[in-house]
């Protein structure tokens, strides 16, 4: 006889099945993850790129192990360095203030036993020691920026300190910590603070551009924000130090790439990869091609007289052929076999 829904026992908690069964999976499946994900990804990250760009190259990608695995290194090292600027402020914060001896008594002793007010007890210690501070370090950035875009590094290095030393006084009050405790959260939070601003920078941007393509009239909502939206999700990021490192870095890795995938960083990771490893998605300040191809009228090619391209955006630079973006009125992408180019002079950094 089947059982009734009202006789069956209730369903765990997503969060809590998920934390439990984190561990577990990876001892199982480690090995194979570490073994299988690198090319996978990095054949993703080709993909992406090709199919963004409308071509594919005429080789088979698998023969090029080192390719891929260089491709899914890269994703990894920008993808991760976003994760690990999400968790390190919260992490940072936790164990070099909140869970050290004195304060952590102090903070213990100051809940209230009524759940209700124990409840927004929590809460506000959340709002004063993690959200509002990353939100004020985030808005103070974007400040810099519509206002003196020049005094940005400044900024990064001055305002942590007056943002920590404004919430250190804050909690001391609110929790009745010890003397001279605003002053331990203004140096245990500075670092956090800088790392924070630098994921802000990151962040903002990778977003510019998106933003650009938008209305005028969403560009300040939207500017300002961004700080709102990062700082509370790496306020979830330092919650989950509460319940333990396997917490903090599963919620690290969601919200992490939360961050990367809203930033723009994550989307932008294909053109990355490809231009790190040289293969495209660069500028070229010359292109010279073999007499024997340009035999003919090409001007609508963007192709000189003296069988030159110049000032061309290269999308595909391996194998057989070459694909290319000339500056053209029209916009126009051109491939040409790889056995008629003789040269090609790639604008430098300084250059863009």
């Amino acid at each position: 006889m089947q059982q009734k829904w009202t006789d069956r026992p209730p369903s765990g908690d997503g969060i809590e099945v998920v934390l439990e069964a984190w561990p577990a999976f990876l001892r199982a499946h480690g090995s194979l993850l570490a073994k299988a994900l690198p090319p996978l990804v990095g054949f993703g990250i080709f993909v992406m790129y090709f199919y963004r760009n409308h071509f594919y190259p005429s080789f088979d990608l698998f023969q090029f192990s080192s390719l891929l695995l260089a491709a899914a290194c890269i994703g990894f090292a920008i993808v991760g360095a976003v994760i690990v600027m999400a968790v390190l402020p919260g992490a940072s914060l936790f164990h070099w203030f909140l869970n050290t001896k004195k304060i952590k008594d102090e903070i213990a002793y100051a809940m209230p036993y009524a759940e209700d007010a124990r409840s927004r007890t929590v809460w506000q210690l959340v709002l004063l020691i993690y959200f509002a501070p990353f939100a004020l370090v985030g808005l103070g950035l974007v400040m810099s920026l519509v206002l003196a875009p020049g005094l940005c590094v400044h900024t990064g290095l001055l305002w942590p300190i007056l943002v920590g030393l404004a919430f250190g006084i804050a909690l001391q009050i609110r929790f009745d910590l010890p003397r001279w405790s605003f002053l331990s959260y203004t140096w245990a939070a500075y670092i956090p603070f800088l790392i924070l601003f630098v994921l802000f920078s990151t962040v903002l941007q990778s977003s510019l551009p998106i933003i650009e393509k938008l209305d005028d009239v969403w560009h300040y909502p939207i500017l300002w924000a961004i700080p709102l939206v990062i700082a509370a999700m790496v306020t979830v990021c330092a919650m989950g130090h509460f319940a333990g490192w396997n917490a903090a870095l599963l919620f690290g890795l969601f919200f992490g790439l939360m961050v990367a995938g809203y930033s723009g960083v994550l989307t932008n990771v294909p053109e990355r990869a490809i231009k790190g490893l040289g293969l495209g998605a660069y500028e070229a300040e010359m292109i010279v091609l073999d007499p024997d191809f340009c035999n003919r009228e090409l001007s609508e090619l963007g192709i000189a007289e003296d069988c030159t391209l110049r000032n061309v955006h290269v999308v595909w630079s391996f194998g057989d052929a070459i694909v290319l973006r000339p500056a053209l009125d029209q916009p126009l992408q051109v491939q040409i076999p790889a056995m008629f180019v003789r040269s090609l002079a790639r604008k430098t950094e300084g250059d863009r």
